[in-house]
């Protein structure tokens, strides 16, 4: 993908974001048991935590409780006021996740719920991953999820076949696919509105990871209970960079 269509898709998906950020806030206002123990045994009380993605600041009643200091951060103004509002003690910032606006080695933990897959192109992906290795201090612990987005079958290899296995599952392709990558799809809410998704693999989460220079705890699946899932990675940065 170029340089100049995955630009229009970050501020597609931004500006999305910022336009139903009320009602999406109401669909997550509480913090998956599952996502929480991905956290669990990686910081302690007076850990500094960030929070990419952070949207209303659901994840913020957790790390408050055990003591750690957090920021939360998102590029949608509007999700950014209602975590403000719900949460007018922590520290929510309004910023990107592809240019954090922190020094280097600050953070013992960094946390990505939900947010990778929609990050348009390889570049911007490495960009991402390159980002938290630099805010997290040496030995830091990342933990990011992504939606399981890939095909029951993975015999059909033809990208055709393979937007039919995802057509079944409810997910709607929108115009100008020839202009995506591989695995991108559109994805609606409230039926008038398309996100931009990719749909990753371990594999990939994986490379992505240790080409940033973490060394990989471990990897996953996780469901919820529901039909859908999640891929997560939770990662050490090396001393060095590789």
């Amino acid at each position: 993908m170029d340089k100049a269509r995955a630009d229009e898709l970050l501020i597609r998906t931004r500006d999305n974001y910022d336009s139903f950020a009320g009602s999406f806030a109401q669909t997550r206002e509480h913090l998956w048991p599952e996502m929480a123990s991905l956290a669990e045994g990686n910081f302690k009380a007076g850990s500094r935590v960030l929070d990419i993605g952070c949207g209303n600041g659901r994840f913020y009643p957790f790390f408050e409780k055990k003591g750690a200091k957090y920021t939360g951060i998102d590029n949608s103004p509007n999700l950014i006021a209602i975590a403000r509002d719900k949460f007018p003690r922590a520290e929510f910032i309004v910023g990107s996740a592809l240019s954090l606006p922190f020094g280097g080695g600050g953070f013992d933990l960094a946390v990505a719920i939900a947010v990778l897959h929609h990050i348009p192109s390889k570049v911007y992906r490495e960009v991402f991953f390159k980002e938290i290795w630099r805010v997290l201090k040496p030995g830091g612990i990342m933990a990011v999820t992504v939606w399981d987005l890939r095909p029951r079958s993975m015999v059909e290899t033809k990208q055709w076949k393979r937007l039919k296995l995802f057509a079944k599952s409810q997910l709607k392709i929108a115009a100008g696919l020839e202009k995506l990558d591989f695995g991108d799809f559109f994805i609606p809410w409230q039926n008038k509105y398309q996100r931009y998704v990719h749909s990753f693999g371990i594999g990939e989460l994986k490379k992505l990871a240790a080409g940033s220079g973490f060394e990989i705890l471990k990897t996953g699946i996780t469901n919820f209970g529901r039909k859908s899932g999640n891929l997560y990675i939770v990662a050490k940065k090396c001393e060095k960079k590789m």
